[in-house]
């Protein structure tokens, strides 16, 4: 795999260890690595203990915002796989279609196996193993498991019996287990374990906040964001994640200091260089906006949002000839049906306003 020049998001908590080591390999390769998936991401790698973000809906949407800009999606111990070079397994033959046809379970959820390596999609293929796999996911969820639940069931099976000679069984008292010739091995009681924040990884106290935010938690969330930043001050991601909060709760001034903090860690972080743009927006400092806009435009001239944004305050400030060009170039963007709408509409407005 090439690494050169190219953008990690290593997703969730990893294996012991294996974070580290995956990051070390990267950074000696050329590359870089974030803790969570951005615009600039080429590549993004699940974690093999994530199972948590699974049932805060956290790691789907990271799953179909990869899937919306083309980036492909590896689980942790593929990604350690390539990096060692090592051979590719059985070729997926199995249409996933077919694999799918008559269970619970959906393209989306293949996809979350797949992101925890106990399936393989190639495309809308799958292997031949993964259909059992599938089968069992689905049997978990019509017993009334939750998905995460039943990722943590399926990681466990698999780590008992890595060649794959294992079935999953429902026991009578409805209890998941792995049956053997001689018996049975219980495959529940591996949940999750309350969270140690004295003894907490980085990655442990980053996946806590998450699921704070997703749980709808804020103040948990902000302390958990806010402790990750100081544990590790090279990281951009939680400091940035932290100035979400704050410009969702309305306080403007929090939110720019928390971009700021991302951007001295990660000046090419055009999301948190956006954000600020609306949290000084918001905070009565247009001038200072259009400043980072126009930087914005500058890394990313495709950036139809802050195209947008940059048309209205030009407008606001009484320049309307350069808000009629900015109009007409996020028009040229072809937008929403609804945002073009309302750009023509300003357009006229700017023109107007010209000829009088």
């Amino acid at each position: 795999m090439e690494l050169r020049d190219r953008a990690f998001a290593l997703y969730g908590r990893f294996s012991p260890g294996e974070r580290d080591r995956l990051q070390r390999e990267i950074l000696r390769g050329g590359g870089a690595v974030a803790r969570d998936l951005t615009g600039r991401s080429h590549v993004l790698v699940v974690g093999a203990q994530a199972s948590a973000s699974v049932d805060s809906g956290a790691l789907a949407a990271r799953l179909a915002a990869a899937r919306s800009r083309g980036v492909p999606v590896l689980a942790e111990r593929v990604m350690a796989e390539t990096l060692a070079g090592a051979a590719a397994e059985n070729q997926a033959t199995v249409p996933l279609s077919t694999a799918l046809a008559g269970g619970a379970l959906g393209r989306d959820d293949a996809e979350v196996l797949a992101a925890f390596d106990l399936i393989r999609l190639d495309g809308e293929f799958c292997r031949f193993a993964d259909a059992s796999v599938i089968r069992s996911a689905a049997e978990l969820v019509g017993a009334g498991r939750s998905f995460g639940e039943v990722v943590r069931i399926l990681i466990r099976a698999r780590d008992l019996a890595p060649r794959g000679r294992r079935k999953i069984v429902l026991t009578a008292s409805g209890v998941a287990a792995l049956q053997w010739s001689d018996g049975l091995t219980s495959l529940e009681g591996q949940g999750l374990l309350p969270l140690d924040e004295a003894n907490a990884t980085v990655d442990d106290l980053f996946e806590a906040a998450a699921l704070a935010e997703a749980e709808g938690d804020l103040e948990a969330a902000v302390r958990l964001y806010d402790l990750c930043a100081r544990a590790d001050r090279t990281d951009a991601i939680a400091p940035y994640n932290l100035g979400n909060l704050w410009l969702a709760q309305g306080d403007h001034d929090q939110a720019a200091l928390a971009y700021q903090r991302a951007l001295a860690r990660d000046a090419r972080f055009v999301e948190a260089r956006y954000n600020l743009a609306q949290a000084l927006e918001a905070n009565g400092k247009a001038d200072a906006a259009a400043v980072e806009l126009d930087r914005v435009l500058e890394a990313e001239p495709g950036h139809s949002d802050a195209v947008f944004n940059l048309a209205q305050i030009e407008m606001n400030r009484g320049e309307m000839a350069a808000a009629m060009s900015l109009y007409a170039r996020y028009l040229a963007m072809d937008p929403p049906a609804d945002w073009a709408q309302t750009a023509r509409k300003a357009l006229r407005y700017c023109e107007a306003q010209l000829a009088v």
